[in-house]
């Protein structure tokens, strides 16, 4: 009698846990969702990379492990539907990595494709932290989930909502930066 009242209790209990934690899986910013006027100048200026997650075992997040820290600035291009994206990564081993991408922007849409990377898709999520993003990378052959912030430093809460969404992507695999070495210079 006490196992059966204990798996039903233990049934009930799942169900109204999964009813409170269930996915929402309308944080992807769409273009209906997305002020034309001011998108994508509110992503303009400095950032911070955070965070990353993306499937266990995918290999997806290596490119990350090596990294303490990063700063990057988000401008518009001198040619028209293109957005430059110019980091300065800290390596863990103390040295200055500078890079450069270009993102193509796509009318009527929130998604950018990468220049010399047609097969890669960014899509942009929103996020409950504020002055957050979260971008969406999807190629042949990775899917992961990139945290930025304004600021360096972020609430549990904020980190705490990138995992919730993380996992509900099916990205379980989470990596913090451990932002402990100085910041590489970052030309703007």
């Amino acid at each position: 009698m006490i196992v059966s009242a204990w798996r039903c209790f233990l049934y009930l209990y799942g169900l109204v846990f999964d009813s409170l934690s269930q996915c929402d899986r309308s944080n992807q910013l769409s273009a209906s969702r997305v002020n034309r006027t001011e998108f994508p100048l509110q992503y303009m200026g400095s950032w911070h990379f955070l965070a990353a997650a993306a499937e266990p075992g995918t290999g997806a997040l290596d490119i990350f492990k090596v990294m303490d820290n990063g700063q990057f600035v988000v401008k518009e291009s001198a040619e028209t539907e293109k957005l430059e994206f110019r980091a300065a990564i800290r390596v863990k081993d103390g040295s200055c990595v500078p890079r450069l991408w270009i993102y193509l922007l796509t009318e009527d849409s929130t998604e950018l494709r990468t220049e010399g990377h047609p097969d890669r898709l960014t899509e942009l999520f929103s996020c409950q932290c504020p002055n957050c993003v979260i971008l969406k990378e999807t190629d042949d052959t990775t899917s992961r989930f990139l945290l930025y912030s304004r600021s360096q430093h972020l609430d549990k809460d904020c980190m705490r909502d990138f995992e919730h969404k993380s996992t509900c992507e099916g990205y379980k695999e989470i990596l913090q930066l451990p932002q402990t070495l100085e910041r590489c210079p970052l030309e703007e």
